[in-house]
């Protein structure tokens, strides 16, 4: 499947749900996350979980000539690639993570993600110091279509469809990953099933009601039409995962959903 019209980049999706990645693009290499790999973060304790693949990462992904603007602009592209499968009674899913606090700000970063096929069912959570979860918000982001995960939510990403999901994602450049909750308290608030319904975790003591919203940063508007991996060429866009304390109005719930 050739997605590079929507990645911006010369990429295609190969009949093993692989990326092949052309040798004049640069990226840190591929990192498999099999489906035992999530056997914390199911609903379902005893389930025996094979080592098949459950999805492909390919992190810093980019053109040799933009290393000095990523480097000066503090931000790293990554792709991955979300199998069709099953947890049980669950839609197969990332393990879910939170973000770091960006030194000195006492903010965590955001993250912007984009589809490039597929469908991804984003479930976002915002945690308390007190170990709460305030506010949980679930998104369907179709293809071409971006959501910029807000300040303090950690997420989960799902794949409800039978086919794979290919996504991109910009970051902080030393961004990694929070598991916390995550695997402690064996996924996030809210299990998807694969029946339809939404069920809560019962490891969770304080949680908020989950609600459903449609994605729309609007600090992304102008950018509809662009490919993902050339936002890099309107710096401002992307400035706020790098440097989000010089832009705090743009993180509120209410501007990046509706």
């Amino acid at each position: 499947m050739d997605i590079g019209n929507k990645i911006g980049l010369e990429i295609k999706l190969n009949s093993k749900n692989r990326l092949e990645i052309p040798q004049e693009v640069k990226f840190d290499g591929e990192s498999i996350r099999k489906l035992s790999d999530l056997k914390l973060v199911v609903a379902d304790e005893s389930l025996d979980l094979s080592d098949m693949p459950a999805y492909y990462m390919y992190r810093n992904v980019h053109k040799k000539k933009d290393e000095k603007v990523l480097q000066e602009n503090a931000l790293r592209f990554d792709l991955t690639v979300i199998l069709p499968a099953t947890l049980g009674d669950e839609f197969i899913k990332t393990s879910g993570h939170y973000h770091p606090e960006k030194p000195g700000t006492g903010l965590e970063y955001p993250e912007l993600y984009y589809v490039i096929s597929g469908q991804a069912t984003y479930l976002m959570q915002r945690h308390e110091k007190d170990g709460s979860i305030s506010d949980v918000i679930l998104s369907r982001v179709k293809p071409g279509q971006a959501v910029m995960i807000p300040l303090g939510y950690g997420h989960v990403t799902i794949n409800e469809l039978d086919k794979p999901l290919v996504m991109a994602n910009w970051v902080e450049a030393s961004f990694k990953s929070e598991y916390g909750d995550y695997e402690t308290k064996r996924g996030a608030a809210y299990y998807l099933k694969t029946d339809g319904s939404i069920v809560r975790n019962p490891n969770y003591q304080d949680v908020a009601s989950l609600r459903e919203m449609e994605a729309d940063p609007q600090c992304l508007s102008g950018l509809a039409e662009k490919a993902i991996y050339n936002y890099i060429d309107s710096p401002r866009a992307l400035k706020p995962v790098a440097k989000p304390e010089d832009y705090p109005g743009e993180f509120e719930v209410d501007k990046l959903f509706k």
